[in-house]
């Protein structure tokens, strides 16, 4: 197992009313980051309407580290400043890690976003990762700020 961890914040001209929508709205990842979320097949849904749990394709590629995951994951939303996705366990899903926990701040006249990212994943022990988990981050808050821009 190789452990993983990458953070990256950015100002965005967007309430944070907004921001907290997109990030809860799991389905429409692969809409505005298709090159790591493929795919997303929403399983169950909040009281709220936002996903609960979804069954993810990501494909990571950075660096040497090439590599498709399909994921079950459980969302969850304090509604206002925190969105977090988190790898259910399974008897069969292997003992990886993937957490990614958004986080969302009134900012003078602007929002900041921030994400943390935290993972453990099965691949070869002599491969290289070192930056991979703050490139992940970067690239998702790369595509979240173009989002929110349009």
């Amino acid at each position: 197992m190789k452990e993983l961890h990458g953070t990256s914040s950015a100002s965005v001209n967007a309430p944070p009313e907004r921001c907290i929508a997109l990030f809860e709205a799991v389905g429409d990842y692969p809409s505005w980051h298709p090159e790591v979320v493929r795919e997303v097949e929403v399983l169950d849904q909040h009281e709220a309407g936002h996903p609960s749990r979804v069954q993810t394709k990501l494909h990571v590629a950075r660096g040497p580290l090439v590599k498709d995951f399909d994921l079950l994951m459980s969302v969850g939303s304090d509604g206002k400043r925190e969105v977090k996705l988190t790898k259910v366990h399974t008897p069969d899903s292997g003992s990886e890690v993937f957490e990614v926990t958004w986080r969302v701040l009134e900012a003078g006249a602007g929002t900041r976003i921030s994400l943390d990212l935290v993972a453990s994943l099965d691949v070869p022990r002599f491969l290289p990762v070192g930056g991979v988990g703050d490139g992940m981050a970067e690239g998702f808050v790369a595509a979240a700020v173009k989002q929110l821009s349009s």
